[in-house]
């Protein structure tokens, strides 16, 4: 099996869309295979000593139940509440099973329209006639996002018995009035329940820059995806050890998780929580910036 699994691999990269079907004991040599194409090295899942690494052995070591009820873009919501107040996570509009059961007309102007059940399932809208000059596209692409099930390529379980449903949510603006089409600005990496490092992230031509911060906002010599800019491309918050605290509260129960924050003024929403960045394979320059974080996660 290890042998038709490797041909596979070599023929699609990694992409598995029949690896449901595969027993459970090959998923660990899947992903090494993986791995070892995204970061240059294989799991060691016996002693595992990088930060990609721990992050992997926490999928198939913690308990599920929690991590995917705040996996889920609408779980995550009632948890926020309950922790921090429900004026903390932009206001829902409504829950559907599909696009077909949405009445736009008693919906505002502008609106998130999302998928509770993976990533890159978001359609920002700045006027809903847009909705309706593009119907039966925007209903293909929504109908696409429910028909998906993340954990049958990217191996992520936390995705797994997610009840698929489309929301609608309040889309927030910037401070001058534009609309924010769902950039995510601080994404808190906790380790231990403890909020280490802040990454910022922005495009530019379709290309991605990010940098980290640790909790004093001293710019950090590492990063993934880009190169390494020297000089800081963002200013501290006004609200950062508020939005700290607020991920300390969110993180006290977990080993490790990402908790991305959007903020306007005084107002702190929590976009998600994310268990498993970029399926545990977060590509940082080297393996030794993995190991040097990886021996500041305990598990």
């Amino acid at each position: 099996m290890k042998f038709i699994l490797d041909k596979f691999y070599e023929k699609t990269r990694g992409f598995y869309p029949f690896f449901k079907y595969c027993p459970h004991i090959y998923q660990e040599h899947y992903l090494k295979r993986r791995a070892y194409d995204t970061l240059g090295y294989e799991y060691n899942w016996k002693n595992p000593k990088t930060l990609n690494e721990k992050i992997r052995w926490l999928v198939f070591n913690e308990k599920l139940d929690l991590k995917t009820k705040l996996t889920d873009k609408i779980g995550v919501k009632s948890y926020v509440a309950q922790k921090l107040g429900k004026h903390h996570s932009a206001e829902l509009y409504g829950i559907y099973n599909n696009l077909d059961e949405i009445d736009f007309s008693i919906l505002p102007n502008s609106f998130a329209l999302k998928a509770n059940c993976g990533w890159r399932m978001n359609i920002f809208i700045n006027n809903k006639r847009y909705i309706e000059e593009r119907y039966e596209k925007v209903k293909g692409i929504t109908n696409k996002w429910l028909k998906i099930n993340y954990n049958e390529f990217s191996l992520e379980p936390q995705y797994k018995k997610i009840n698929k449903k489309l929301l609608i949510e309040h889309l927030r603006k910037n401070n001058d009035g534009s609309n924010n089409y769902g950039r995510k600005d601080l994404q808190i990496f906790c380790f231990n329940g403890n909020p280490l490092f802040c990454e910022c992230q922005r495009f530019n031509y379709n290309q991605l820059f990010a940098q980290f911060y640790d909790t004093d906002w001293q710019l950090q010599d590492f990063t993934h995806s880009n190169e390494l800019i020297k000089e800081p491309l963002f200013e501290k918050p006004k609200q950062y050890e508020k939005i700290l605290d607020f991920a300390r509260i969110l993180s006290k129960e977990f080993a490790f998780v990402r908790v991305d924050f959007t903020y306007d003024n005084e107002d702190i929403h929590v976009v998600e929580m994310t268990f498993t960045p970029a399926s545990g394979m977060i590509p940082f320059q080297d393996k030794e910036i993995d190991l040097k974080l990886g021996k500041l996660l305990k598990i």
